[in-house]
């Protein structure tokens, strides 16, 4: 089965090389395009987009896909001369700020609906995708001026490169389960702690079915306000209640 979202936790995975944790769903993604990936990487530093293009080039290349720096595109082919889009990690603030800024955000909204582009992101990325950015783990090194509402192409939550708690631990600080916690105390959306080298597969209806699927290793955890976390399928579509 085709979709058109691809949520990522982490493009960088212990034991394989960049995105080589998921290629295999990056592959389903870009089957039979026939334009470059147009990559999103302002979640870096504007000093570091050409070499972060460079970088996600060299994956995309084993592909035999070019790829093409949002950066260098003319604002009117943006979302018209591109059937895929992958927006990368980094700093989850500056990114939305960024898009903001330029007023990209409702461009790239309306072309995902619409079926013109399919979505891939990656840990900031794929916070971008979602209902908000309220549950990134980055800092708010930028504060984004139009708010921290994002693209809300997947209307729940993520919560990227999740850790469960470990027990066994000297570290007295919060846990991830406890911020989430503290997320709930103030919002009702669910979010999915999705571990690293795991990713969601969701189709631009989401809204509607609540129908995804996660893949890739490691799996996710669950999180509804009023509820005990829970494990979620894998490698299975099954319906987000």
């Amino acid at each position: 089965m085709q979709y058109p979202i691809l949520l990522i936790s982490s493009s960088a995975v212990h034991g394989y090389g960049y995105l080589e944790c998921n290629k295999e769903a990056i592959e389903k993604l870009t089957e039979s395009i026939k334009t470059p990936v147009l990559f999103v990487p302002y979640a870096a530093a504007e000093s570091e987009w050409d070499a972060y293009t460079n970088k996600v080039r060299e994956f995309f290349r084993s592909l035999d896909i070019k790829v093409v720096g949002i950066h260098k595109v003319p604002r009117k082919k943006i979302v018209t001369d591109h059937e895929v889009i992958f927006v990368g990690g980094g700093n989850t603030f500056r990114l939305l700020h960024t898009l903001q800024e330029q007023g990209l955000m409702q461009d790239i909204r309306d072309a995902v609906l619409n079926g013109k582009m399919k979505y891939m992101g990656s840990s900031a990325g794929t916070n971008l995708a979602t209902r908000s950015i309220c549950t990134t783990n980055d800092m708010p090194i930028v504060y984004p001026a139009g708010g921290f509402d994002a693209l809300n192409l997947f209307t729940y939550q993520v919560n990227p490169h999740y850790l469960d708690p470990e027990p066994n631990s000297s570290h007295k600080g919060e846990t991830r389960d406890q911020r989430l916690a503290e997320f709930h105390q103030e919002n009702d959306t669910p979010v999915i702690g999705l571990r690293e080298g795991a990713y969601i597969n969701i189709h631009t209806d989401f809204a509607t079915t609540r129908e995804l699927f996660i893949g890739g290793i490691n799996g996710a955890k669950i999180f509804v306000k009023g509820n005990a976390p829970y494990e979620a399928p894998m490698n299975e579509k099954f319906v987000l209640e």
